[in-house]
């Protein structure tokens, strides 16, 4: 999977972005991007993916984006563009002249490990913010663990386990791993009792 398509899978699966057919249209002018989506929820964006050829300044992608920004102008559309450069490197020409008139995110081609991580960080910007989990559902953590030990799960192994919750993960594997111990030596005890 290359770069563009890498950023419209993100944007589609993460963002519930929807992409538009090639050419689409706003009025009666037809325009043709590497890929292009709408934000589908309450997002506004217009996101196009370009790819670019080479580190040169691309005349033609910048007139492309111009007339796009345009013709969203003279329709009265209140969609927000950002361009994607992905593939050759852009030029500071060319990010220059489109970042008069839309966002650029100049990706590029990351290689490595990480290519695809650094391409979700790129286009992180065009996702919905995750919210963290409410602190209503945190608050009754206890009581949910509870429910959830045996019977016969000993009440000063429980009650020593959440008071060393309160204190670190650290304290908690320390009451573990001294009731495992005792549990082992107890046992093995006993096995060597028997005749």
């Amino acid at each position: 999977m290359n770069t563009a398509e890498q950023v419209v899978d993100i944007l589609k699966r993460e963002g519930h972005y929807r992409e538009l057919p090639k050419p689409f249209k706003i009025g009666t002018l037809s325009f043709e991007f590497t890929s292009a989506l709408i934000a589908t929820e309450k997002a506004n964006d217009l996101v196009i993916v370009i790819d670019l050829k080479s580190d040169v300044p691309d005349e033609g992608a910048v007139r492309k984006v111009h007339a796009l920004t345009r013709a969203l102008d003279v329709v009265q559309s209140r969609r927000s563009v950002t361009a994607v450069l992905t593939q050759g490197q852009a030029s500071s020409e060319t990010v220059h002249a489109m970042s008069r008139v839309c966002r650029v995110l100049p990706i590029g081609t990351p290689v490595g490990q990480n290519a695809s991580d650094l391409v979700r960080d790129w286009v992180s910007v065009l996702l919905p913010l995750k919210t963290p989990e409410s602190v209503e559902s945190m608050v009754h953590w206890e009581e949910d663990v509870r429910k959830l030990l045996s019977e016969n799960t000993p009440a000063d192994l429980t009650q020593n386990i959440f008071a060393s919750a309160l204190t670190d993960k650290n304290a908690v594997e320390a009451v573990l791993r001294d009731q495992l111990t005792a549990s082992i030596s107890s046992a093995i005890a006993e096995e060597g009792n028997d005749p």
